[in-house]
């Protein structure tokens, strides 16, 4: 099992943006990633071993942001890239299940705990 918090997700919408003729990373990702990485450092010796195969997964997300964030179902992609980057999963597409939930969490952040399949 890998159990992780990170900071709260940007939305999948923001992930991308479009200028000049070219797609590019948007800002507001970057920042995030760079941020969740800090956090998957602080916290990678109780994250639990990685996750080989299939698995589910539940996000908790701060439901302090829900009248803010408002569409919570598009955080999801942008949890399941990073654990994939950062090796806590082999691929996003192995998920067998997810489900996610507005919730009590630290502030400004959500909860991921992912399960290997049985």
């Amino acid at each position: 099992m890998v159990t992780l918090t990170l900071p709260f997700p940007v939305s999948a919408n923001r992930i991308w943006r479009n200028g000049n003729k070219r797609t590019y990373i948007s800002p507001q990702y970057k920042a995030w990633k760079d941020e969740a990485h800090v956090a998957y450092l602080q916290q990678k010796r109780e994250a639990g071993e990685p996750i080989k195969g299939n698995f589910t997964y539940h996000i908790v997300l701060d439901e302090t942001r829900r009248k803010v964030a408002r569409d919570g179902d598009n955080r999801g992609k942008v949890c399941l890239d990073f654990l994939q980057a950062v090796g806590l999963i082999e691929d996003d597409k192995l998920a067998d299940a997810g489900s996610w939930s507005w919730g009590p969490v630290e502030k400004n952040t959500c909860f991921i705990r992912v399960y290997q399949k049985a």
